[in-house]
């Protein structure tokens, strides 16, 4: 069961995510290279907060959702903030290095979580973390590899953005990483 404190959380998110489709605001939070490089600098962290479409955010909440139930055991509200604030702004930087000018969506920030997940598993000892992990890499091999799906690229009107999805994959695993002074969690939430 999810704490009280996580469970407004992701209702928070939910709701700033379903907010940030609507018409003009959407057109305000996208990712967009060209507007970040003029000033728009929010952008970089809010960019993950908006979807091409209904059908694109629906998904992403639902991935939200189960992720976090995953990995309620160390999530508290404190340090899920600090984790989506973190890989925000991995992935919304790093899209600097990539060939893309507009993102839009919270997969890359689902790719870290889930990492960091599988890490604080792995750190714990509980049963399935490395399986878990393994499975993390080998998605996000095959993405980068053969690209992303053409039918979920269908679904939300866009080409999937592996480079999000590596990104926030490799944020969330450098986030795992941290010295234990800086660490957002290896121990279960009591």
């Amino acid at each position: 069961m999810l704490s009280r404190s996580l469970f407004l959380s992701l209702l928070t998110i939910c709701l700033f995510c379903i907010t940030a489709q609507l018409a003009p605001l959407h057109a305000l939070l996208e990712w967009q290279r060209p507007l970040i490089e003029t000033g728009q600098w929010w952008r970089i962290l809010t960019g993950n907060f908006t979807h091409t479409n209904w059908t694109h955010l629906g998904m992403n909440i639902s991935g939200l959702l189960v992720i976090s139930y995953l990995f309620r055991f160390y999530l508290t509200a404190g340090r899920f903030w600090l984790l989506l604030t973190s890989l925000s702004l991995i992935v919304g930087l790093s899209l600097f290095i990539t060939n893309l000018n507009g993102y839009a969506g919270l997969s890359g920030l689902l790719h870290g979580v889930f990492i960091w997940g599988a890490c604080q598993d792995i750190r714990t000892q509980r049963a399935g973390g490395r399986l878990l992990l393994i499975a993390g890499i080998l998605k996000i091999s095959w993405d980068l590899y053969y690209g992303g799906s053409a039918e979920t690229a269908s679904m939300i009107n866009a080409p999937v953005a592996v480079e999000a999805h590596f990104a926030g994959a490799v944020g969330g695993f450098l986030l795992a990483m941290l010295p234990p002074a800086f660490r957002l969690s290896a121990f279960p939430v009591k």
